[in-house]
């Protein structure tokens, strides 16, 4: 009996070298799940103790890659992470919006130390709103997108944001909680109803948990591929980052 492809999954993101975070840690969640993982870089980066820096991959080579991608596989999902500028983010919309598929868009702008690794605003992301996209920011994120002054820390806080945000014409919006107090659950809104992926907060060590945000979303997109539906994908895709968490040994 022939058995059935992976469903390929694009992700577009930078290119951490360690692999603890961006496209290598997607590339790794999307196989572990069963996934063909399809890697396009958006930019390279930099990151170690005492150095930082981001370099643009030029639009006209993420057009080409999409189009060399595209022509050899049928997309079932694409996982969008960090993206250094709106001239990327145009070549990846004119390339990929003839294909009817999920997107997961995790709004990354800065690392976790606060470096900032894209010059995206608000607007460009909410401009990303489709009854097939889904958005995964943590509940900072969620504030930033909406204008906040003050960051979104409480579990009412995250569920008036993840609601303002899903009327922007989203398929869901994943709050994650990592950064709510005290609870360590995320929340689904969908257009019609918010369900509460209840968690507690896990220890994690920032040499070996980097890069949870980047499984979640590529985990997300996984699932839909597979054909799960938002709530289930979600569910998986938080148990599978909560694995990671208690997985002591160094892993990708």
């Amino acid at each position: 009996m022939k058995l059935a492809s992976p469903p390929a999954v694009l992700a577009l993101a930078g290119l951490e070298p360690a692999g603890k975070a961006g496209l290598i840690a997607d590339a790794f969640t999307i196989r572990e799940l069963g996934g063909e993982p399809l890697a396009i870089a958006t930019a390279l980066t930099a990151q170690g103790p005492g150095r930082f820096g981001v370099y643009r991959v030029p639009p006209n080579v993420v057009s080409k890659q999409i189009r060399a991608l595209t022509e050899q596989f049928s997309l079932r999902a694409v996982k969008l992470g960090m993206v250094p500028d709106s001239r990327v983010l145009r070549a990846i919309r004119a390339e990929l919006g003839r294909h009817q598929v999920p997107w997961v868009v995790d709004p990354v702008v800065r690392t976790s130390r606060g470096q900032a690794l894209s010059v995206l605003r608000p607007k460009d992301y909410l401009a990303l709103a489709s009854p097939r996209v889904l958005l995964t920011p943590n509940a900072l994120e969620a504030g930033w997108l909406l204008g906040r002054r003050k960051p979104v820390r409480r579990l009412e806080e995250a569920l008036e944001a993840g609601t303002r945000l899903v009327r922007q014409g989203f398929a869901a919006v994943v709050v994650k909680g990592g950064h709510l107090q005290p609870t360590g659950t995320d929340l689904l809104c969908l257009p019609d109803a918010v369900l509460y992926l209840r968690g507690r907060k896990l220890g994690r060590s920032p040499s070996r948990h980097r890069g949870t945000g980047c499984r979640f979303a590529s985990a997300l997109a996984t699932e839909l591929a597979k054909g799960a539906s938002i709530p289930n994908a979600a569910l998986q895709a938080k148990q599978f980052v909560e694995k990671f968490l208690r997985t002591p040994r160094r892993r990708r």
